[in-house]
């Protein structure tokens, strides 16, 4: 059993605009990463190892605009 700690933000809090828009600008960059590696085995390309993705991903878009 995988125990999570879960923080409930209601659309009323100030912060909750901050929070909403950093999580939407995470998941655009997860799903950018995450495309980038599978095209990579698609093609037969290889392993991406951390420090070449995070090569790769510093000069992508979703990385570098902040909204």
């Amino acid at each position: 059993m995988q125990l999570a700690e879960r923080h409930i933000i209601k659309s009323t809090e100030h912060r909750f605009a901050a929070i909403d828009g950093l999580a939407f600008q995470s998941k655009n960059l997860y799903n950018a990463a995450n495309y980038v590696i599978r095209q990579n085995f698609v093609y037969g390309w290889g392993y991406l190892n951390y420090h070449k993705m995070a090569q790769l991903m510093k000069s992508h878009p979703t990385y570098s605009n902040p909204k």
